[in-house]
């Protein structure tokens, strides 16, 4: 006679139920973190620099852009209205450009155009690679460095930070909300990093903040599986928002 036990539900069935995590660790970084463009740079245009076809002068722009791009992620904060503003403020300028080449025959971005272009620039191929090489090192030593020293691990019960093996803050998981927070435009496009926030159970004060934690989107995904049955909310660029909650909320039922 054929066995009727039912089968106990596959867990790793794409669509069943899920175990959530355990715990979830990662590391804050400083803000080196956001120099790899310019290690890449200087590695991969060297080499295409050695290719006879390819243009250098377009590969000392794409080097100068890039370094100009890095610059600014490691020395400024730049959220997202001050963004706009600056986008708002170039816009009118190249507006108001446009008007007095039609109106009064001044070409004032032709001739900023023309000035740039006047420059030739070649490509510094052994200059380049030298940066790269001198940043490597101290990046490879950071990342060593923060694995020691900048650890969190978050579980269901608590979320802590470890420095050299050792539990040197910690909090009991009672905080039900976690904001995910872009301080910084290009600090989420270089490395999609950001700001961790935890708040008490009233959402209102906020206990640590936990800053450049790269690929935060990730991060936030699996930190929602370490909590209880949880609403997880989408809130505008500023902010990304991981609430504790009922599972009836976040399954619409």
């Amino acid at each position: 006679m054929p066995d009727q036990t039912p089968e106990a539900p596959d867990t790793k069935r794409k669509g069943g139920p899920r175990q959530g995590r355990s715990e979830v660790v990662f590391h804050t970084y400083p803000k080196l973190i956001f120099a790899w463009p310019i290690i890449v740079a200087g590695f991969l245009l060297g080499a295409l620099s050695l290719i006879s076809w390819v243009d250098q002068e377009v590969l000392a722009w794409i080097w100068a852009v890039t370094l100009v791009v890095t610059f600014l992620a490691v020395g400024i904060d730049q959220n997202r209205n001050a963004t706009a503003i600056w986008i708002a403020i170039v816009a009118v300028l190249w507006l108001l450009g446009i008007w007095l080449r039609d109106a009064k025959g001044i070409t004032v971005f032709g001739d900023l155009f023309r000035f740039f272009a006047d420059l030739d620039p070649v490509y510094p191929r052994p200059l380049s690679f030298a940066i790269s090489i001198f940043i490597t090192v101290p990046y490879a030593i950071i990342f060593a460095w923060v694995h020691c020293k900048d650890k969190w691990r978050f579980t269901q019960n608590a979320f802590e930070h470890r420095t050299w093996g050792k539990v040197d803050w910690s909090a009991a998981r009672t905080t039900e909300t976690v904001r995910c927070s872009y301080p910084d435009l290009l600090e989420a496009v270089l490395c999609l990093a950001g700001d961790l926030v935890i708040y008490d159970a009233s959402g209102s004060k906020v206990i640590r903040r936990i800053c450049h934690v790269p690929l935060l989107p990730l991060v936030r995904r699996r930190i929602a599986g370490t909590l209880p049955p949880t609403t997880v909310t989408d809130l505008p660029f500023e902010e990304a928002q991981i609430d504790g909650g009922a599972h009836d909320a976040a399954t619409g039922a």
